[in-house]
């Protein structure tokens, strides 16, 4: 049972209570007599957004591969998830892409359905999602909430990490541990606290992607007869900077956000929100809005850049603590990755200590090896994310040498998973982050594309496998 055994020692602790750090205390809870949970939010007892986490009043899909992590660690999760309002999305047949004219845009009216890739994934309110997570959470009988609590610096000894100090209700305390985990977000302390420690710091990686969001819930007519539960609307890059996404969620509600990019960032007042959605490359998500009701305020967000911390390649990190999600790698949401890619570095970590436990390791050397299968986790949606931003002139961020060359085989690839449904399937279940990028430049698919690209253009040349391929600096 949770909690009883005790391989690993008394008390972990773990930095920020937000999806993350409440996922890892689960796997911690199997490996530790007591967990402690540090989060500098008031936790709400229902489904609110939180302080901090300003992203939570935009568009929130759990991807397939999260979901089955959660799964994992909390049956029924996604059972109890679907009672309480989210709303199953059938991956293909319940989406659409709209685009400008004779460029992808889906077929309005039609009867014949999209094609269904048989992968599942969920809209609902970020809060919705986080508040059912902590239902589970909750009856883990040793796991401890703290909260408001901030983490003010890491306690050590003998250049290992023993534990935390922290503030609560003005009152500073000393919380010993036998291991602190931070997942404490993109404003994660671990690296200031690094330096103070005498320790290296993580190289960074950053792509500056100047994005920002506005979102707001709709309640959209019925007789507007819209088929998918998931619309997204824009044009390929660079031509068409600006996007939006729209899905049905909880409560009959809607949630739509705009993006856009390098200062051209949608408003936050109703008459400059519609105007902006007004202007993008397709007109099928403003005459939507034209009928709809507004039912809550317009939320901003500005993300401007993705950072990748390269904790792997530290030589001298301190035993007794470990780094995790958003805290290593932070991508543009525009792409849905984020939560999902958490949950992958969590299951990782979960594998890792099952293996010592079984093998009867203790922590030592825990964190290098962790980082070292974090990393492998990490290039799927980094990759995936860079790529995307990278193709707009105007991002900043070292581009890869062969990225004309990828640009064209992910088109042609595109192309023919149009046309072959197991392609297509692959290339959903790698967007969904159930399979890594690697298994789209694996035989014989790759042949497949290049004979393809070589028909049209002649001889192209390969595309670099993410898994070899020298990562950007």
């Amino acid at each position: 049972m949770a909690g009883e055994s005790a391989h690993f020692g008394d008390r972990a602790v773990v930095i920020g209570g937000s999806m993350t750090g409440m996922m890892v205390a689960r796997v911690l809870v199997d490996h530790f007599a007591r967990v402690t949970v540090l989060e500098r939010d008031e936790i709400a007892s229902g489904p609110e957004p939180r302080r901090y986490t300003p992203q939570g009043n935009h568009y929130h899909a759990l991807l397939v591969g999260g979901q089955r992590v959660l799964e994992d660690l909390y049956p029924g999760f996604t059972r109890r998830l679907e009672e309480r309002g989210a709303v199953a999305v059938a991956s293909g047949h319940d989406t659409a892409g709209y685009g400008p004219p004779g460029i992808g845009e889906a077929s309005k009216g039609s009867e014949e359905p999209a094609r269904d890739t048989g992968l599942r994934f969920y809209n609902q309110s970020r809060a919705l999602l986080e508040d059912n997570l902590r239902h589970f959470h909750r009856t883990q009988e040793a796991i401890t909430d703290r909260s408001p609590a901030t983490a003010r610096r890491l306690l050590s000894e003998d250049g290992r990490v023993c534990g935390v100090e922290i503030e609560s209700d003005g009152e500073t305390e000393r919380l010993e541990a036998d291991l602190v985990v931070d997942a404490g977000g993109r404003a994660a302390q671990s690296p200031r606290w690094l330096e103070s420690m005498g320790c290296s710091t993580p190289e960074e990686t950053t792509i500056g992607v100047d994005f920002a969001y506005s979102s707001a819930l709709f309640r959209l007519p019925a007789d507007l007869g819209i088929r998918e539960k998931l619309a997204t609307f824009g044009g390929p890059p660079p031509t068409y900077p600006n996007a939006a996404i729209s899905g049905a969620i909880e409560d009959g509600q809607w949630v739509v956000s705009l993006a856009g990019r390098f200062g051209d960032y949608p408003p936050g007042d109703e008459e400059g929100f519609l105007a902006f959605a007004k202007a993008l490359p397709t007109p099928v998500l403003y005459e939507r809005l034209k009928h709809a009701e507004r039912v809550g305020p317009i939320h901003r967000f500005r993300f401007p850049t993705s950072v990748h911390r390269r904790y792997e390649r530290l030589r001298d990190f301190p035993s007794g603590l470990i780094v995790i999600g958003d805290a290593i790698c932070s991508v543009n949401p525009a792409y849905g990755q984020g939560m999902s890619a958490c949950a992958l570095q969590v299951r990782a970590l979960s594998d890792l200590l099952a293996q010592r436990s079984a093998n009867g390791s203790g922590l030592d050397d825990l964190a290098p090896e962790f980082f070292a299968r974090t990393a492998e986790v990490i290039v799927t949606p980094w990759t995936l994310a860079a790529n995307m931003d990278l193709a707009y002139p105007k991002t900043v961020g070292e581009r890869p040498a062969d990225m004309a060359e990828g640009a064209r085989y992910f088109g042609e690839l595109a192309a023919l998973s149009a046309e072959d449904e197991q392609v297509g399937l692959l290339l959903a279940e790698v967007f969904q982050l159930v399979r890594p990028l690697s298994v789209l430049m694996e035989e014989p698919l790759l042949g497949r594309v290049m004979r393809r690209l070589e028909a049209k253009a002649g001889p192209a040349q390969p595309v670099a496998n993410p898994d070899t391929q020298k990562e950007q600096r």
